[in-house]
């Protein structure tokens, strides 16, 4: 009996051991069929970029200290934002390169308002400069936070100050006196054809907003809640950038200004010595633009003067520029947070700021020392700290505005129009459309 028992023993253990050598090939094959989980992907989108592989590089930093992918687009063509916007399939991040139509987006649902993922990212807003974080907000609200900045300031040409017999280290002081100084930097050949202007308003594009600024208003009242369009201020920034043309003759301006140069190329109107002021960002002193189109130039670079009028308004600039926000439809909301979050922190602020010579919006981000290096840049690195430094101010009606407003200007300067029916037009017809815009 007891040797029965034991043959049994042995067939069952004999058994389990065949079934399972059997099943090992199995195990073995089932292990290998079995796929890593995805690594999960965040989609930046940009809509500027002149150098996409550095932004690339700056994010999988990111990725790569978060087991993440994060697919960086730039530039990403405008016209494709609001059908992203309005998608199933929106990116987990948009970066634009103004705030204009955020506020637009915001009416309409497209964006998120940013309170929650200020608090899970844990942004620190009193580490931002304070006038480019303006044109975010809206009432309480917080719709986009500012990616660094930009701000204008007045460039000029020390060799042609020199040939007009003015001191090349002494830019105008007010700007009364840079109207007489562009008079003695305008030159004309012997048919009265320039062939040399000392300072056109509206070069590269409008600036209006320092102007407008400088002589004490804007379109919008201090908290962006009304339309001033038609207000005194407006109608003499508008003036004063008009004698530029009228004085030389609009139509000889125009011809002149016709012939000029490609903005990115040694053509360039300044570069080229063919206007000899200009105002302009704080980008153009870094290695994309006169260091590599006209390194040889020899100019300065200074805050954009107040009227004589009125000295408190020294240092006056407007910030503008890149702006982040999260759209309304991003799948993890908390991802995006994180990701906003770690784009705002001062060491990848200072580092992306530096890479395209542009404003940083973190204060802890300025203190870096690569930015007090060029001492050209240094002039808008200060302004930031401006107590007159403002905000470009923005509402859901900014594009249709901003419009109207454009017409209205090229209609003043290129055709000596008089500003003030104009104005009184747009005021009237987007008045009160802006109260029902912003209506709660």
């Amino acid at each position: 009996m007891k040797g029965k028992v034991v043959y049994l023993h042995f067939l069952i253990i004999f058994s389990l051991l065949l079934a399972a050598c059997q099943a090992a090939p199995k195990a073995t094959e089932s292990a290998a069929e079995e796929k890593p989980a995805a690594q999960k992907v965040l989609r930046v989108w940009i809509t500027w970029g002149d150098n996409p592989a550095q932004i690339q590089a700056l994010f999988d930093k990111y990725g790569a200290a978060n087991n993440v992918k994060v697919e960086v687009t730039a530039p990403v063509d405008e016209e494709k934002i609001l059908p992203a916007l309005t998608s199933s399939d929106p990116p987990d991040i948009l970066v634009l390169g103004g705030g204009d139509l955020v506020k637009s987006y915001a009416k309409e649902g497209l964006v998120m308002e940013l309170s929650d993922a200020i608090a899970t990212g844990g942004i620190d807003l009193d580490d931002m400069f304070p006038a480019p974080i303006l044109q975010c907000k809206q009432g309480g609200s917080l719709y986009c936070l500012p990616w660094g900045s930009d701000l204008y300031a007045l460039f000029w040409n020390k060799d042609l100050f020199e040939e007009a017999g003015l001191d090349p280290e002494q830019p105008p002081k007010t700007m009364e006196e840079l109207v007489a100084f562009a008079d003695k930097l305008t030159k004309v050949d012997e048919n009265g054809k320039l062939i040399q202007i000392g300072f056109i308003p509206d070069l590269s594009w409008s600036h209006t907003d320092l102007y407008v600024r400088m002589f004490g208003g804007f379109w919008y009242n201090d908290d962006g809640t009304e339309l001033t369009a038609n207000s005194q201020p407006m109608v003499d920034a508008l003036l004063w950038q008009q004698q530029f043309y009228t004085k030389y003759g609009i139509d000889n301006v125009l011809s002149f200004a016709s012939g000029f140069g490609e903005y990115s190329s040694p053509d360039h109107p300044f570069y080229a010595g063919k206007v000899a002021m200009m105002v302009e960002g704080e980008w153009q002193t870094g290695p994309n633009f006169i260091q590599n189109f006209k390194p040889e130039l020899n100019y300065g670079v200074a805050p954009f003067p107040p009227p004589a009028a009125h000295p408190e308004r020294a240092n006056t600039v407007v910030a503008q520029g890149t702006v982040a926000l999260i759209p309304s439809g991003a799948k993890d909301k908390d991802a995006s947070a994180k990701l906003l979050a770690w784009m705002l922190s001062p060491e990848i602020v200072a580092e992306e700021m530096v890479a395209n010579a542009n404003l940083p919006t973190s204060k802890k981000a300025a203190q870096d020392p690569r930015f007090s290096e060029n001492p050209k840049f240094k002039v808008f690195l200060d302004l930031m700290s401006s107590p007159n430094a403002y905000a470009i101010l923005t509402t859901p009606l900014s594009l249709e505005i901003n419009d109207a407003l454009g017409q209205v200007e090229e209609q003043v300067l290129h055709t000596g129009a008089d500003p003030k029916p104009l104005l009184d037009k747009v005021q009237e017809e987007f008045a009160p459309k802006l109260k029902e815009a912003l209506a709660p």
